[in-house]
């Protein structure tokens, strides 16, 4: 037998289950990860990170040491031999947080318990083979090597795996699409010169020859009826502009209180219990509050999601500050990009059957209802219709009243498209998805963060799901106050504050390329069966509108060289064919619904401001072809294609938020989580690990945040 003072080693491997080895301890305990430098990362922070990134999970083994200081009963090498016999198999599971792996004595398994309970193991440190030590702890485990495991994956672990592949494939996706500066600027001015010479050769010719432009006057002049050229035209808006107005707005919900309390606040709630609400912003501390305000008349506080972001590894502004006392879910993301906060926030909130995008300026109504339970059958998203509001939801300017005439009609014709076979897409203000359908279509959506409500609208369609429309409220949203010129306000078209600069530089940017999308969609998609026929009558819609912006350049001045007062008459009977229709429009349907628009802005304002409108696009759509050479030379990546917003996805995997049972009973309840310090993109070849550290924390009942 060995003297007291000798020390023998067992260096049996025994597996430690890593899901246990990876938990951290309760926020009271001594060796809490607040105690531990995040920016001190040992080797076992690294060893469990990199096991954490593995493309196949496996398993964590120790060693364990037998001090020669025990009971000499336990130093006989039949009791060692007892003692370092295998423990059973467990995978490596998903690892909740590895920003700081300080580990409690509950974290090991009940055999290490035992070994623990015999006194073999002494007071040591974990190490990794003798590397740098965390403070003492009652066990001293060493991370030997990682192995493959081959135990089934539960439900959450192969969706995490599930998310981990496609960050895999959008490092390298990112890599696929990345052009050199060289080819950028070739692209570019390969798209200017072939614009150039299309102007020359196509349109202008001579003196080469005569080009498209003298043939069209050729045609207009000795071969095309322009009557009849005129009949097709108000033909065409005739159907697309009257049809609406054989359908009306649904009846209004019951009348609610404006401050809710008690058992009418529970009961008003009790409709969206299943909804989660997701308001994406961007430096909203000053709008937020009303927003969440009117929000939480309808949603409990924790189906409430504000997902703020912004390019910066810490928050903007004071937002969540703002959010603290309405006791709504806080997340920073920090990848900046409307459409990437959705597309966090949707994952944030997958427990939920059903989720509600709104703008950060979204005022919902008390009566506002969730109707939820129409989403069934091929209705994946359903749209609801706005209305245009100054500041304090005041009517505003004669501007904004025109836009609120505009937004209302156009919730009217949604309404109509629903009903034949789809509208085109849902307001980007506000809309309701089925969870599940909406993750797919991010899955298949372009990524552009320019028209992605849009988009939106077209990979819906082309998935197989319908988007109809709820016309029982108007849910307000603030809009620019004047159409050039604008002192200023509270905020106005996603921050723009004036309507050629949100219609201008962003709304019709894909107007022609959107053209692509659309007959590519009405040539070969059938996904919706029957209701194809009504969804590609709209969509057609769309596509004779954008040639008209494209002709009307054209088309107007040869016509009024050819036949100037039969072209001014017909002008002029085409404008008031249209004020006809917003006419019977707001003597019909907005009286009935007491959403009427003042006539003096109706009868006087209105038109001109279509007009001016109608330049601005088709001024926007050639200003868009000459940006498309300068915005399409750097490859876009679509939403899981882009490695950081999927990897900020990943780490919700990791670490979900959503509060548990007994939480959710404590009124009041709120969680902050911020996704931080994402850093900068590595070549393919680099080690793989985690680059996004997180923290969270729950607001409690006394309204600190713990």
């Amino acid at each position: 037998m060995p003297p007291p003072s000798t020390r023998i080693s067992v260096a049996e491997d025994v597996v430690i289950p890593a899901h246990l080895l990876a938990t951290t301890t309760p926020s009271s305990h001594l060796w809490n990860s607040s105690h531990c430098d995040p920016l001190e990362q040992g080797p076992v922070q690294q060893a469990i990170q990199t096991a954490v990134f593995e493309r196949k999970f496996g398993r964590l083994r120790r060693s364990a040491t037998v001090s020669g200081d025990q009971p000499p009963k336990l130093r006989t090498m039949a009791n060692i031999r007892r003692l370092s016999a295998p423990l059973s198999v467990s995978e490596l599971s998903s690892i909740t947080e590895v920003q700081s792996p300080c580990f409690s004595p509950l974290q090991f398994p009940p055999q290490i318990q035992q070994l623990e309970g015999l006194g073999v193991c002494e007071s040591v440190s974990v190490t990794r083979d003798g590397a740098w030590p965390l403070p003492p702890r009652p066990q001293s485990y060493r991370i030997s090597r990682i192995e493959t495991g081959t135990r089934p994956q539960t439900g959450r672990q192969a969706a995490r795996h599930s998310i981990y592949e496609i960050y895999q494939k959008a490092k390298e996706r990112r890599v696929a699409l990345q052009r050199k500066y060289w080819v950028q600027v070739l692209f570019e001015y390969a798209v200017y010169l072939i614009l150039i010479a299309f102007i020359y050769f196509v349109l202008i010719g001579i003196p080469l020859w005569k080009g498209a432009v003298w043939w069209l006057y050729y045609v207009v002049r000795f071969e095309f009826v322009i009557q009849g050229g005129w009949a097709i035209t108000i033909g065409v808006a005739f159907f697309y502009a009257f049809g609406p107005l054989l359908v009306s707005f649904e009846k209004d919900p019951p009348a609610v209180l404006e401050k809710l309390e008690g058992a009418n606040l529970e009961h008003n709630r009790k409709t969206a219990q299943d909804t989660a609400l997701l308001i994406p912003c961007y430096k909203s501390a000053n709008i937020i509050g009303p927003t969440l305000e009117a929000a939480l008349r309808i949603f409990p506080p924790q189906n409430i999601f504000v997902i703020a972001n912004g390019n910066a590894p810490e928050p903007l502004d004071n937002t969540e500050e703002v959010c603290r006392p309405y006791g709504v879910n806080h997340l920073w993301c920090p990848v900046g990009s409307k459409i990437i906060a959705q597309f966090v926030g949707c994952y944030a909130a997958k427990h939920f059957p059903n989720v509600l995008l709104i703008d950060d300026d979204c005022a919902l109504p008390a009566n506002f209802p969730v109707v939820g339970d129409r989403l069934k059958g091929r209705v994946q998203c359903i749209g609801y219709t706005i209305k245009s509001v100054g500041s304090a939801s005041s009517r505003g300017t004669f501007c904004q009243q025109a836009q609120d005439l505009e937004y209302k009609i156009s919730g009217l014709q949604r309404a109509f498209a629903g009903l034949l076979g789809s509208a085109t897409f849902p307001h980007g203000a506000i809309s309701l998805w089925r969870t599940d359908f909406l993750k797919q279509t991010f899955h298949d959506h372009p990524g552009f963060s320019v028209s992605e409500d849009w988009f939106f609208g077209d990979s819906c369609r082309r998935l197989g799901g319908r988007i109809t429309m709820c016309t029982a409220v108007f849910v307000e949203t603030e809009t620019p106050s004047a159409v050039f010129f604008s002192s200023g306000g509270s905020r106005g078209g996603f921050g723009e504050m004036t309507i050629f600069k949100q219609r201008f530089m962003r709304w019709n940017f894909f107007f022609v390329n959107g053209m692509y999308f659309n007959m590519k969609y009405i040539l070969c998609n059938w996904n919706l069966g029957w209701w194809e026929l009504g969804a590609k009558l709209f969509v057609f819609q769309e596509v004779y509108e954008t040639l008209l912006y494209l002709v009307a350049p054209f088309i107007l001045p040869i016509s009024f060289a050819v036949r100037p007062a039969f072209c001014g008459i017909m002008l002029g009977a085409t404008n008031g064919l249209y004020l006809l229709n917003v006419v019977l429009f707001n003597l019909i349907h907005l009286r009935k619904k007491k959403e009427s628009v003042s006539w003096t802005c109706l009868l006087v304002y209105y038109m001109p401001y279509k007009i001016v409108l109608f330049l601005i696009n088709v001024a926007s759509c050639y200003w868009s072809l000459f940006k498309y050479a300068r915005y399409f030379a750097n490859r876009h990546p679509k939403v899981i294609e882009d490695d950081k917003a999927v990897e900020v996805v990943l780490r919700l995997e990791e670490m979900p938020i959503m509060p548990s049972e007994e939480t959710k009973k404590l009124p009041g309840l709120g969680r902050s989580f911020s996704i931080t310090k994402v850093r900068a993109r590595r070549p393919p070849n680099a080690s793989q690990q985690p680059s996004v550290s997180i923290r969270a924390s729950v607001l409690g009942v006394d309204g600190n945040w713990i």
